[in-house]
């Protein structure tokens, strides 16, 4: 961060970041055995819930077809399975297992780890503070990514 600007400065230290969480996440992944989508996906699935294939699909910006394959070498491996749609009977959502669940709290143990200590030094108001910012700036940055896609599309 050589100071050339506020703005400047804060995207090279988001960069910075997201750099930091990428190296982490290809790591997490070759620690599994998985490939950086499917690690991904499992991330996705053990963080935030059961998903349709669409939903992966679109999360991670992959084809059906792709969603399709990776969701069956995780299925083979034990990691997810497929269970019906509790709203939908002709849909399907994917759901982590527990192996799948217990991959992904062991690969990222040493992060939460090093993540709870920091927290634990930080007084309740300063840590929101920080997850506002944070939330703010991913917010931030997918609404950068939608404006140049809608462009794209537009052009």
């Amino acid at each position: 961060m050589d100071g050339a600007s506020p703005t400047s400065d804060l995207i090279a230290s988001m960069r910075a970041l997201a750099d930091a969480l990428d190296r982490h996440d290809a790591q997490t992944a070759r620690a599994n055995g998985l490939g950086r989508n499917d690690a991904l996906a499992l991330r996705y699935l053990c963080e935030r819930g059961p998903a349709a294939p669409g939903t992966i699909q679109d999360w991670l910006g992959l084809t059906s077809g792709t969603v399709t394959a990776l969701v069956d070498r995780l299925a083979r491996a034990g990691m997810v399975k497929r269970q019906p749609h509790p709203d939908d009977r002709r849909a399907l959502i994917v759901t982590a297992t527990h192996i799948g669940k217990s991959a992904h709290a062991d690969a990222h143990s040493r992060l939460d780890q090093i993540a709870g200590k920091l927290a634990a030094r930080l007084p309740q108001e300063r840590r929101a503070a920080i997850t506002r910012q944070l939330c703010d700036l991913a917010r931030m940055v997918d609404w950068a990514s939608s404006e140049a896609a809608e462009k794209e599309r537009a052009a």
